[in-house]
């Protein structure tokens, strides 16, 4: 059985500057290198905040202006930084970029609840595919994009190791894959969350919104 999962508004998640487009942002838009290098964590928790804040009253204060030209993200990505701020490891666990995108929303007078899902190193610590599955769904059918952590690709060759993407729609395929696409590094493409979940040696995890908002 085949079925789709996805935000319902992707196009709010295009910004835009002098004419040229990029779907989602880009942690090469911050202006030093260490934050160019480490920055993948607040660029995706950015992302989000830009969505929720512009599809959930409650989250407009957030990102007040709801701005998608790409001097106002690289604001919001500079003030997100202050708050998920990435140590010599990065933002490497799934607590930290809860905990610290948690903190970022209560500093703007937003009771932000925040859903965890880790996917260990040791495979019998995992939760099953399906277990993922049900998270990307709940969130994705809730009109939530969902933050992914990638610590190790396996097999998947678009995937940089370390680093965080946003996913923005599930497809489940008669064969098994499940094709989440993400934004990442501007751009939107498709990985098959099955095919890393099954191959990736260090694992990850993935971050939503509570589907209450």
């Amino acid at each position: 059985m085949e079925a789709m999962y996805a935000i319902r508004r992707p196009e709010l998640l295009t910004f835009t500057q002098s004419g040229r487009f990029w779907q989602g942002a880009d942690q090469l838009w911050f202006p030093d290198e260490w934050q160019r290098k480490a920055g993948c964590g607040p660029t995706a928790a950015s992302v989000m905040t830009c969505y929720l804040a512009q599809t959930r009253p409650a989250c407009a204060p957030l990102y007040p202006s709801g701005s998608r030209e790409r001097r106002d993200v690289l604001g919001l990505m500079e003030e997100m930084w202050a708050c998920v701020t990435p140590g010599k490891r990065g933002v490497n666990t799934t607590r930290l970029f809860a905990k610290g995108w948690s903190a970022f929303a209560a500093g703007k007078g937003v009771d932000l609840s925040i859903r965890e899902l880790d996917i260990p190193r040791l495979r019998l610590a995992r939760p099953t595919a399906d277990q993922c599955a049900a998270f990307l769904r709940s969130a994705l059918s809730a009109d939530l994009p969902v933050a992914w952590l990638n610590l190790h690709s396996g097999e998947v060759e678009d995937l940089d190791d370390w680093h965080w993407v946003t996913v923005t729609a599930l497809e489940e395929r008669r064969d098994g894959a499940m094709l989440c696409t993400v934004v990442d590094g501007g751009r939107e493409y498709a990985v098959d969350f099955r095919l890393w979940f099954q191959t990736t040696k260090l694992g990850g995890g993935l971050v939503a919104p509570g589907s209450g908002l």
